[in-house]
Formats: structure tokens, C-alpha cells, sequence
């Protein structure tokens, strides 16, 4: 009876202290990065180019309807783009390419890094390396202005993949 309800009791409150401590955390990363209405503003109708962080150019177009455009050296390939809690989403109408859920930080007025979420919506970084524009999987900017962008190019690492799958970086 009674040992088993407080023993329950202590159990939810547990779990509830987790709860709250991540979502303290959760917090703490997106301090920086654009929420889904400044998503919607910076994206929706434009156009960017950019590079990814092991230095591979970019370009991608996204509708005011939600599709998108995009290109690198391999190609052209069609899409949609969405916003959902804070992540930017992308996702390509072939089997060619993979898209995928970054959360975005604006550096300036023409520079946006972003920072891939895995399964569960979590960048592979820390606060402080979103809040201190570090280890972003992409940077861009809108093609029509001169990128904002900060200068260092030592800012460029190894995107955060499975161990069996990493590829070192190399300059």
C-alpha cells in the first residue's frame, strides 16, 4: 500500500525532474537560433548558396509554397522544405539524396549556420559551439547580397557522423 504509492510517487518525480532538465537543455541550445516564425520570414521565397563544413559548395531555392530547388556539383534535385519546433527541414523527392532537420543560427545579416538534429530532434553539438558559430554542418547566405559570414575558415570540422561512418576532414 503505502510503500508502493510513495515508492511510485518518488518514481514520477524522478522522471518529471528529467523531463524538466531536458528540456532546461533543450532551451539552452536553441538560445541563438532562429525560432519557426523567423525560419519561415528568412527562407520562405529565397535563395542561398553556401558550403558545407568539409568545404563543398551549395545552392538551394525555397518556394514561398514549401518546395525547394537544389544544387551542388552532382546535381539538380527538387524537394520540400519545412519548419517544425524550431528545426529547418529539407527533403528531396528522389532517392538520390537525403535530407534531413537543422536547427539555424543567424550570424548577421546574410548568414545563417545550420546544425543537423538527429532522430530526435538534437544537434550533435553543444550550446556553445551554436552560440559561438562552431561546427556547423552548413553555412549560408542569400545569393543577391555579400555574405555577413565571419572570416575564420578554422570554424570548418568534421561533421558528426557514426563512428563507422566518419570521414576525417582534411585541408
Amino acid at each position: 500500500g503505502l510503500v508502493r504509492m510513495l515508492a511510485l510517487s518518488l518514481v514520477l518525480i524522478l522522471v518529471s525532474a528529467g523531463i524538466v532538465r531536458a528540456a532546461a537543455g533543450m532551451d539552452e541550445l536553441l538560445r541563438g537560433t532562429l525560432d519557426d516564425a523567423a525560419l519561415v520570414v528568412a527562407f520562405a521565397g529565397r535563395n542561398l548558396e553556401g558550403v558545407y563544413a568539409n568545404a563543398t559548395p551549395w545552392s538551394e531555392s525555397y518556394g514561398a509554397d514549401g518546395s525547394l530547388s537544389y544544387r551542388d556539383r552532382e546535381g539538380v534535385w527538387p524537394g520540400d522544405w519545412t519548419v517544425r519546433s524550431a528545426r529547418f527541414c529539407t527533403f528531396y523527392r528522389t532517392g538520390d539524396l537525403n535530407g534531413g532537420c537543422f536547427l539555424v543560427a543567424r550570424r548577421g545579416d546574410n548568414c545563417f549556420d545550420f546544425y543537423a538534429v538527429g532522430a530526435a530532434f538534437v544537434p550533435g553539438v553543444s550550446s556553445d559551439d551554436i552560440a559561438g558559430g562552431r561546427n556547423w554542418t552548413a553555412r549560408g547566405w542569400y545569393v543577391e547580397a555579400e555574405p555577413s559570414c565571419p572570416e575564420d575558415k578554422r570554424q570548418i570540422v568534421d561533421l558528426v557522423l557514426p563512428e563507422d561512418k566518419r570521414v576525417p576532414w582534411t585541408q
